[in-house]
């Protein structure tokens, strides 16, 4: 009875296993034998490559000291008095038996110590991975696909000019937090080409970058932590945004009209001297009426809508909805140094809809007028997307400075004419912020806190 016993309880243990491993709740035979055969336990110990683990014995089976000066009874190995004599070896994360040879056994011992606790806290880094080279890192970190191109121009910039000079050559485990933090402080006091200081937007773009590429390099396994993080860094200026009143967008948009009414066939409208126009009491120019021009258009536009000049010179006719007044944002345009005008995702990388005020409608039906769909809404001489640069430099400086705006403005003010007009109007800062494209409503709060502090009251008054 106690056999038939016993063997029905091995059938039934074989039965429940066999419905285990049916449903996936233990590893098969063949998967237990083969985690056993790879999966080593984390060990550390001291090895002595000179000699074996057998002792020198005399007839009577005593121990012996052996011929060399080592001071052992074991037995001399094939290697004895080759290199160095102790080794310190340890099992890393992926099974895999790792050694590093010494002097002496004090430092073997120390080092297995080491790395064993290195192991134990999570802070290990593969011996193989230690002697790569920031400059390495930042190759294929800068290269990576889901950088935009203009973006990844930006970033080699800054490699370049300030990362590998000072890192490049240096092992990526060996960057520290204080020579980062002395890094900082240099490139702010002396960073500049000519050796004066660096503006702390460029030093802390800098460092923002060397802290990726230190990120990228943490997450491959090459260091534990990003000795970049908590590095002092210089304040940033507090500046407000400068912008055009509506009126004076519109008379830039005159300005502008003017001149490409006034100019010869062929002309450049940026080598024209500014003509002197009559000023009312204030001292405003008096622009005379001209017929409405594409540069106009595009100046009411910006001024209009806050699209960033890229994503306008991006805009295709496909993307203009003229019934509900809306513009498709999709792309943008960049150029960028040795590759030219570059078409790609927008700054955000996300697509949006912006509206636009009803008087835009029939210039913006005049202007997509036998154009197709996929073509650019304004395009070159060439058939290309419009260049900035030259656009601001031949059609929108000449027309400022017609129109009597401050000296220094530039074409990214009439993205801060559009917010700043839209929120003085009573437009909350989430719709802002959606028009835009800003990543959180809480970046156009910060950027446009001036808006109407003319309207600030007291405190406790009615």
């Amino acid at each position: 009875m106690i056999y038939i016993t016993f063997s029905l309880e091995v059938k039934w243990s074989q039965v429940d296993q066999t419905v285990a491993r049916l449903l996936g709740m233990t590893d098969s035979p063949s998967t237990q034998s083969t985690q056993r055969q790879t999966k080593r336990n984390r060990r550390a110990g001291v090895i002595d490559r000179w000699h074996t683990h057998e002792d020198l014995v005399d007839e009577n089976r005593e121990p012996i000291h052996s011929a060399c000066k080592c001071r052992t009874t074991k037995k001399p190995s094939a290697r004895h008095g080759k290199g160095l004599q102790y080794q310190a070896r340890w099992v890393d994360d992926n099974g895999k038996e790792q050694g590093k040879s010494f002097r002496t056994k004090a430092e073997a011992k120390a080092c297995a110590d080491s790395e064993t606790a290195k192991l134990e806290t999570g802070r290990y880094v593969d011996p193989a991975k230690r002697g790569t080279t920031v400059a390495e890192i930042a190759d294929s970190w800068a290269h990576r696909e889901f950088k935009a191109v203009g973006t990844r121009t930006t970033y080699l910039t800054l490699v370049r000019a300030y990362i590998l000079p000072t890192w490049g050559s240096t092992p990526i485990a060996e960057v520290k937090h204080s020579a980062v933090a002395r890094w900082v402080t240099t490139l702010s006091a002396s960073g500049s080409k000519t050796g004066s200081t660096l503006a702390p937007s460029t030093v802390r773009q800098a460092h923002k970058v060397f802290s990726q590429i230190l990120v990228s390099a943490m997450r491959d396994g090459f260091i534990h932590a990003n000795p970049a993080d908590h590095v002092p860094l210089p304040r940033l200026p507090r500046k407000t945004p400068k912008f055009l009143t509506p009126e004076e967008v519109e008379r830039v948009a005159c300005a502008a009209d003017y001149r490409a009414a006034t100019k010869r066939p062929g002309s450049r409208t940026d080598l024209k001297p500014v003509a002197e126009l009559p000023t009312d009491d204030d001292g405003v120019p008096i622009i005379p009426p001209s017929t409405p021009t594409t540069n106009g258009l595009i100046v009411r536009l910006l001024g209009a809508t806050g699209l960033r000049a890229g994503e306008l010179f991006g805009l295709r006719v496909g993307g203009i909805d003229l019934v509900d007044r809306k513009l498709h944002v999709v792309e943008g345009v960049v150029e960028v140094h040795k590759l030219g005008l570059v078409v790609g995702e927008t700054k955000s990388h996300q697509e949006r809809w912006v509206p636009f005020r009803s008087s835009l409608v029939e210039p913006l039906r005049v202007q997509i007028a036998d154009k197709k769909p996929d073509e650019f809404l304004f395009q070159s001489a060439k058939g290309d997307a419009v260049r900035l640069r030259n656009w601001s430099r031949r059609y929108f400086s000449p027309a400022a400075a017609l129109a009597g705006v401050s000296d220094d403005v530039t074409v990214h003010w009439l993205r801060h004419s559009a917010a700043t007009q839209a929120l003085a109007e009573g437009m909350n800062h989430v719709d802002v912020q959606l028009i835009l494209g800003h990543a959180s409503p809480s970046i156009t709060m910060d950027v446009y806190a001036h808006v109407d502090p003319t309207k600030l009251k007291a405190i406790g008054d009615d």
